[in-house]
């Protein structure tokens, strides 16, 4: 009896031994499953050697016909919202100024209004049409293209017209309204909400990789603007403002500058501006950790610029805490 006893101890103190190691087991099984599915969900990674921290404008240059033409590296190349096309003219020394040499190719009005210029690390220019009060110099079926300034002739051609989900409905007349370009991987990004509606929201953020002229990558089903690509540690992201809330997000991006992941919230705009409703139309990086948030309302409807009030945002970046606060905000 009594060794019965002891054989029926010993098993049980093995099978408490076989549990123990199992539920370890299961627990290993169980964090690396977690830590897969947490990768994947984030798709962050350590950002690649070689990458500075900040933004990734560094080597956008002056296009090689402005410095034939005898402009410098402070030439600015702009639109306007009275003037059609694209010009440019030599920085003013002060505020208020007029401008002086100014010029404007033959070519750079054939797209009608267009909106704010990107340049690339050989001086090519990106553009898209930026419709004001009227359709009439910007067609529907031009919206969704992007037009290249050859940095060497200065000639303004299409470029890639890129796909859409739906047809432009009538009450948003709008397709690309915001580009911004990654040196790092020389990838343009571009935001279109060509075919959104008021109950529809189709927009589409595409990565094109300017060594093939193709789309890469792309983010389907938000309307967004206010582009800009910044490296943290933890590797890139790109940040964009929301047409339809007063709030800014961002999504992971691969060492190919490839779009991966969800987007993830970063932070609320509302109660900014005059009206209280503004929202990221222009997002940059120029220093690195401050983002620069040009802000104004956005109503998918056409308005004259002189009617637009804009106001300018200056944020800080917190490494330890991953997230922007605002320079001129009391309560940070």
């Amino acid at each position: 009896m009594a060794n019965k006893k002891k054989q029926q101890a010993k098993q049980k103190r093995a099978d408490l031994r076989k549990w123990w190691l199992w539920g370890i087991l299961l627990a290993l099984v169980a964090g690396v499953v977690g830590y897969i599915a947490y990768s994947v969900n984030t798709s962050e990674q350590k950002l690649a050697p070689g990458f500075g921290l900040g933004g990734v404008t560094y080597c956008q240059s002056t296009p090689k016909f402005a410095k034939d033409m005898g402009y410098d590296d402070s030439a600015i190349m702009s639109t306007n919202e009275t003037l059609k096309g694209l010009f440019i003219y030599d920085r003013p020394l002060q505020v208020g100024q007029p401008l002086t040499h100014v010029y404007q190719h033959p070519t750079w009005d054939d797209a009608g209004y267009l909106g704010t210029p990107v340049n690339d690390g050989k001086g090519n220019i990106y553009v898209a049409p930026a419709p004001r009060v009227n359709l009439y110099d910007n067609p529907p079926e031009q919206q969704n293209t992007i037009y290249k300034v050859d940095t060497d002739t200065g000639e303004l051609a299409e470029y890639i017209r890129l796909p859409f989900a739906a047809p432009m409905p009538p009450e948003n007349p709008f397709g690309i309204i915001g580009l911004a370009y990654d040196c790092d991987t020389n990838s343009l990004y571009a935001a279109s909400v060509y075919g959104s509606g008021k109950d529809a929201e189709v927009g589409i953020i595409f990565q094109i990789d300017l060594d093939t002229g193709k789309v890469a990558s792309q983010l389907k089903n938000i309307d967004a603007f206010g582009l800009g690509v910044f490296n943290r540690i933890a590797g890139k992201r790109l940040y964009f403002g929301l047409t339809r809330k007063s709030e800014v997000w961002s999504v992971a991006l691969g060492d190919d500058g490839m779009i991966r992941g969800k987007p993830r919230f970063e932070f609320s705009m509302a109660g900014w501006g005059a009206d209280g409703d503004d929202k990221a139309r222009r997002i940059v990086f120029r220093k690195a950790d401050e983002m620069f948030v040009r802000g104004s309302a956005f109503n998918y409807n056409l308005i004259a610029g002189t009617e637009r009030i804009q106001t300018d945002y200056f944020l800080r970046y917190d490494p330890a805490q991953d997230i922007w606060l605002r320079e001129d905000d009391p309560q940070q």
